[in-house]
């Protein structure tokens, strides 16, 4: 089995990554459906400095701090399900693991 590590990615990669389609459904989690835990904030400008993962399992991971009360905040968006992205996220390893390895 392969065990993958979370690798951070920019807004470029990220770009690469999504189609159309989940692209409009990553903004509108991001503006709508990220909570923080700590003091209930959901305003759409909840999440401050964030940083974007690929995780373990390909999907993505969204951290940061809550921009009202300065909590960590990790929110996973399940896009490693969709054979397509999935497709993407290996060759997107794999180009990582080449560009290392030069």
């Amino acid at each position: 089995m392969i065990h993958f590590s979370d690798i951070e990615i920019n807004k470029f990669q990220l770009n690469s990554l999504l189609n159309q389609h989940e692209k409009k459904g990553f903004k509108f989690l991001l503006r709508n459906e990220i909570c923080c835990s700590s003091c209930k904030n959901k305003d759409s400008q909840i999440i401050n400095k964030h940083t974007l993962y690929l995780d373990r399992f390909n999907d993505l991971k969204i951290s940061g701090e809550c921009s009202n009360c300065g909590s960590s905040i990790n929110y996973i968006i399940p896009f490693g399900h969709s054979e397509t992205f999935f497709r993407k996220a290996i060759q997107f390893r794999h180009k990582q693991l080449e560009t290392v390895d030069n």
